[in-house]
């Protein structure tokens, strides 16, 4: 007779925690781009993002907080101007946006 054998498991994805909380980023225009720098307190770990539109950007700094906290699921954001060369960035991953 066969011997039975132990079935094998392959774990696909991130099983990873989700670090929830509020990720922050000032960007500001140089004229020929936009740069934007992590502040707050979940900025560790966060990359700087660059690029010629402040879209393309914004869509760099989405997904770097994604990749950040470790969600897969989606998440909405602000992305406020408070100057013409000066705009903040908060997302707020599975937690809830209080400003103090």
């Amino acid at each position: 007779p066969a011997s039975a054998q132990e079935p094998s498991w392959t774990v696909v994805g991130n099983m990873g925690e989700v670090k929830k909380g509020v990720y922050q980023y000032k960007l500001t225009s140089s004229g020929s781009g936009w740069t934007a720098k992590p502040f707050g307190e979940m900025a560790d770990g966060l990359a700087e993002c660059t690029g010629a539109t402040a879209e393309e950007v914004e869509k760099a700094m989405y997904d770097a907080c994604k990749e950040a906290s470790g969600t897969e699921k989606e998440f909405t954001f602000a992305n406020d101007m408070v100057s013409p060369k000066v705009s903040l960035f908060t997302a707020a991953i599975e937690a809830a946006y209080e400003p103090k």
